[in-house]
């Protein structure tokens, strides 16, 4: 009788994939709560998920991918909840990942565009202004 790898003992096969949710963080706590609430939503749709931040709220975008990594998630997709690209998806973020793809080499780590350049979210954001302007 073989021993199956620890990864799926633990019910996440290497092959499983995953979210990270990256945001800035802010001071004041009910500042999440919208990205609280897409986290539940997606979680709730069965996609393993976790919601990070840049600075001051946690946890860290580092400790997300280590706890994925940790539970054996095969590929996880880094989703930067900001409109633009600014310094910190052109330059901080890029490093951060490259520092956590090194420290999780058996994990694939992939980063998506700023949701800005969606061409559905800049849609979505049209519609709203035009409903509020009327």
């Amino acid at each position: 009788m073989t021993a199956e790898p620890p990864a799926v003992k633990l019910g996440f096969p290497m092959s499983s994939s995953a979210v990270i949710l990256f945001a800035h963080g802010a001071r004041e706590p009910e500042w999440a709560r919208p990205l609280e609430s897409v986290r539940d939503r997606l979680r709730a749709a069965g996609v393993r998920v976790e919601l990070a931040f840049l600075e001051i709220m946690s946890p860290s975008l580092d400790e997300a991918a280590a706890r994925l990594a940790g539970e054996g998630i095969g590929t996880v997709v880094v989703v930067p909840l900001f409109l633009a690209q600014g310094a910190h998806l052109k330059r901080e973020l890029p490093a951060m990942v490259a520092k956590i793809r090194k420290r999780h080499a058996k994990t694939e780590f992939r980063v998506t565009p700023a949701l800005g350049e969606a061409p559905e979210i800049v849609a979505a954001i049209t519609e709203w202004v035009q409903r509020a302007a009327r």
